[in-house]
């Protein structure tokens, strides 16, 4: 597989911004996006996709993990399915050209090229990366055996991950002098890009108001992708590939491989179709790095939310509980 250079996205005018000087954006269906997808193109994947028994969906709100997950979904099926010598996924790319994000892929390249690349990968498992909120699935009918890996992190994680993001792309015009004590109650709030945190969270793990069947959908745990990778390794594999299961020595090579330092370096040395460069936007890699960022009001704030539309008394609420351990809710 040929590696394709990384290539600065088309934006859609006309751009809004969320604050006076940043945070650019286009509207769609009164949610806010980033300004590089089309929403025309999304209202057309919504009112005319239908998905297919081969779909593997991996959904997150932004910067929850995802680069991670796919990580260990291109791992586990590149050592466990058959699939052609000259594809992404034999290569171990998680890149866009074999991961892609769909309303990205036809905004920015067509819906001649998002129908090529169904047609392309037709007949195997095939993976896509989401961020979409509930109610704005990019889907027109969802196939009962469509599989979904839905993950949700620590709000708190959540929002510095997101603030160093934000600052850092180069399309969204976020200052520079941005501080987190301006940012976290914009996260707070809920209208920043696909729209709030804990309500995406709580819309997902309910099935997005039973649209998709619960045996289809597989809860994570960005904490355990972390921490408990061989256990996050048996649960993918039963989920995308029912019957299939990893002998031991794959097991530890595919939870090796997405080990933090690993993936970022695997992916500067072989970039194939990854479209971020992992020295600015893979930052840290850990679970409780949001200690030594928020203060102890910052984190009041963000857990007092937490109680308010999850449970009170707890970060996660107990509905959320199949959440908490690597499995089916």
């Amino acid at each position: 597989m040929s590696e394709t250079p990384r290539k600065r996205l088309t934006v859609f005018e006309p751009l809004e911004r969320l604050t006076p000087d940043g945070f650019f954006y286009r509207r769609w269906n009164d949610r806010v996006f980033p300004p590089f997808i089309d929403p025309a193109v999304g209202q057309a994947l919504a009112d005319g996709w239908d998905t297919d028994e081969h779909d593997v969906f991996i959904s997150t709100h932004q910067k929850v993990g995802t680069h991670l997950t796919k990580k260990f979904v291109v791992e586990i099926l590149r050592q466990l399915h058959p699939y052609p010598d000259d594809g992404g996924i034999h290569a171990g790319d998680i890149g866009h050209g074999t991961v892609p994000w769909p309303e990205v892929l036809a905004s920015q390249h067509g819906l001649d090229a998002f129908h090529d690349f169904l047609a392309r990968t037709t007949g195997r498992p095939r993976v896509w990366y989401l961020h979409s909120p509930a109610e704005l699935l990019p889907f027109r009918r969802i196939h009962p055996d469509s599989k979904f890996l839905f993950v949700l992190r620590d709000p708190r994680s959540v929002v510095v991950s997101q603030y160093f993001f934000y600052k850092s792309h180069p399309l969204l015009g976020v200052p520079e002098s941005l501080t987190m004590e301006e940012f976290v109650p914009m996260f707070l709030d809920g209208g920043m890009y696909f729209g709030d945190y804990h309500q995406h969270t709580l819309d997902w793990v309910s099935g997005c108001d039973g649209r998709i069947d619960r045996d289809r959908l597989l809860v994570l745990r960005y904490e355990d992708l972390v921490e408990r990778k061989e256990t996050a390794v048996d649960a993918i594999a039963a989920h995308i590939l029912p019957g299939c299961r990893p002998t031991d020595a794959q097991r530890s090579a595919i939870a090796a491989s997405t080990e933090f330092s690993t993936m970022k370096q695997g992916i500067i040395e072989k970039p194939g179709t990854f479209h971020f460069d992992p020295q600015t936007f893979f930052r840290s890699g850990q679970t409780e790095g949001w200690r030594k960022h928020l203060s102890d009001s910052q984190q009041a704030r963000i857990d007092e939310k937490s109680a308010r539309v999850w449970g009170t008394g707890c970060v996660t609420h107990p509905d959320l509980s199949g959440a908490l351990t690597i499995g089916h809710r």
